[in-house]
């Protein structure tokens, strides 16, 4: 395959933030690639334009990587959940930096753009916890971006002249508290539809705990083993002894719900009618390992909870690496080097880099502490991002190591533990020492 057929139809090209948890002023992660042709294996072609397949957050304890990660997961779920919401309910995940008296009384903004189905989109929105204040979808036909629709002063909007009529309809069934991406799209609204199915499908977030959730459906719908031979064949490509596995469900009726133990006061019929619980699955997952000894080689099963941490983290990731793959869209995951090998990290950003495996253009966006990556060997200088707090105000800043323009050659891991960059922990003389 040349390096130039690569080309993606749904990615993330920018993603913005400003009023959220740490970060105060707007903070902008960008997968648009400048001009440098090093690495060109992490390019993927669109249109006239370079998009990164991978980018790495880097920064200390406490300096807000994972509240990038958080802002992109408040903003999944704000759509996804945005038709559900009851006309007074409360906007998921809105927290404004708190740590200034005016920001925390003024509302979050977030915008995309992004691209689905060969078509590229800008789209953001403002919110507080109760209302929507501003929101807007622009379609990019030629250089510059043409209006789908803008929304301002919480119900005031705007369309072309052609969507009026249609749009106007949708606009009475919206309410403050939901996104009219949303709304109209839940109405069969052809003009949001692909906007919408990104966010609602294109990107997702992950950490520890929310990769297993992630990976259960995925096992369990296996039909045809294609899973199954992906997930060994990474497990053994990680020099992992596991040969398969048995993954099994049970089901979880009422009544054995009613068995389990609650909290004092709260009735089982309340509990289940609260949670929505009709039955819920328990998974059972067992490990099958071949080891060699004096008289041959012998199968062994083992039960999954005693497999290793790293062994479990790369049998919940594989699924998701799959259907990355498989559907070209963004996987963002916080602390990806949690309980996983350096090498073995490096190996999964590689794939996402490898034309020949990644041929639909998924992206991988990631936080970590793992400098041992940190090298233009392994990266472009506008895939490598730091955050940085400032501790008298608490304030964090997003920038790439692109701004600081280093030599080809410049040893990246040493400048950046020697504090060059900046996004290091400043520890007292001495050490950590009372």
């Amino acid at each position: 395959m040349l390096l130039s057929e690569r080309k993606g139809n749904n990615m993330l090209i920018q993603f913005s933030v400003s009023n959220y948890m740490s970060i105060k002023g707007e903070v902008t992660l960008s997968m648009l690639a400048g001009k440098d042709r090093e690495h060109s294996d992490s390019l993927i072609d669109f249109e006239k334009e370079r998009i990164l397949s991978s980018a790495g957050i880097y920064g200390a304890n406490a300096a807000g990587k994972s509240n990038i990660f958080k802002a992109l997961t408040a903003v999944i779920i704000i759509v996804r959940t945005s038709n559900a919401r009851q006309i007074n309910e409360k906007i998921p995940m809105i927290v404004p930096f708190k740590f200034y008296d005016e920001s925390s009384k003024m509302p979050t903004s977030f915008g995309f753009i992004f691209t689905n189905n060969g078509r590229k989109y800008e789209y953001g929105f403002t919110a507080d916890e109760n209302r929507v204040y501003e929101e807007y979808l622009y379609e990019y036909k030629t250089a510059k971006p043409s209006k789908v629709f803008e929304r301002t002063a919480i119900s005031k909007y705007e369309f072309i002249k052609a969507d009026e009529k249609e749009f106007n309809g949708y606009v009475g069934k919206n309410t403050d508290n939901k996104l009219f991406l949303a709304t109209a799209t839940a109405w069969n609204c052809e003009r949001t539809k692909d906007a919408y199915m990104w966010l609602a499908e294109g990107i997702d977030t992950y950490n520890s705990q929310s990769l297993e959730g992630a990976a259960m459906p995925e096992l369990e719908n296996d039909k045809d083993g294609s899973l199954e031979a992906f997930l060994t064949d990474m497990l053994h490509k990680a020099d992992i002894n596991i040969s398969g596995y048995n993954f099994t469900t049970k089901e979880i009726t009422n009544e054995d719900i009613s068995k389990l133990p609650l909290p004092p006061g709260i009735e089982i019929s309340k509990a289940i009618q609260d949670k929505g619980i009709g039955a819920i699955k328990q998974y059972e997952i067992v490990t099958n390992h071949d080891i060699k000894n004096k008289s041959g080689s012998k199968n062994y099963a083992l039960p999954f909870a005693i497999e290793s941490e790293g062994t479990k983290r790369l049998f919940f990731f594989s699924p998701v690496i799959k259907k990355a793959m498989e559907s070209g869209k963004t996987v963002v995951v916080d602390e990806i080097d949690d309980s996983l090998h350096p090498l073995l990290v490096n190996a999964i950003i590689e794939l996402f880099n490898d034309r020949e495996v990644n041929t639909k253009g998924a992206q991988l966006i990631f936080n970590t502490h793992d400098v041992s990556l940190l090298s233009l060997d392994n990266f472009r200088r506008d895939q490598i991002y730091f955050t940085e707090k400032d501790n008298k105000t608490g304030v964090t800043d997003l920038y790439s190591l692109d701004e600081f323009s280093p030599r080809k050659t410049e040893n990246i891991r040493k400048g950046y533990l020697q504090g060059r960059y900046g996004a290091i922990p400043v520890i007292e003389p001495g050490g950590l020492k009372w």
